[in-house]
């Protein structure tokens, strides 16, 4: 466990600890009711007690872990499948500087 948290950013396991996080904040912040607070986008308050401020901010949050899970959740696990048979389709070869050009 220890080594998929310290994986590198671009790599099939980092690009999967970060989906992993970005998924566990958004439901963390849905189980704790903050939904309601993005009714704040559209004019309204969440309830009569809560402060516009505090209500502004937390739907704030709430809507940009909304479109993490959305939008970058999918996309980071998309590129690290991509990314995991690129590596296994590469793994072995070597890069070597432009040899066979001419």
């Amino acid at each position: 466990m220890k080594a998929w948290l310290r994986s590198p950013l671009l790599s099939p396991a980092g690009l999967l600890v970060r989906a992993a996080a970005l998924a566990l904040v958004y439901w963390a912040l849905h189980l704790a009711g903050l939904r309601d607070c993005a009714t704040v986008l559209s004019g309204g308050l969440p309830s009569a007690d809560a402060s516009p401020t505090v209500a502004s901010v937390l739907g704030m949050v709430y809507v940009l872990f909304y479109f993490g899970w959305i939008i970058a959740v999918p996309v980071l696990v998309l590129a690290s499948g991509i990314l995991s048979v690129l590596l296994r389709l590469f793994r072995g070869r070597s890069v070597d500087g432009g040899a066979g050009c001419g």
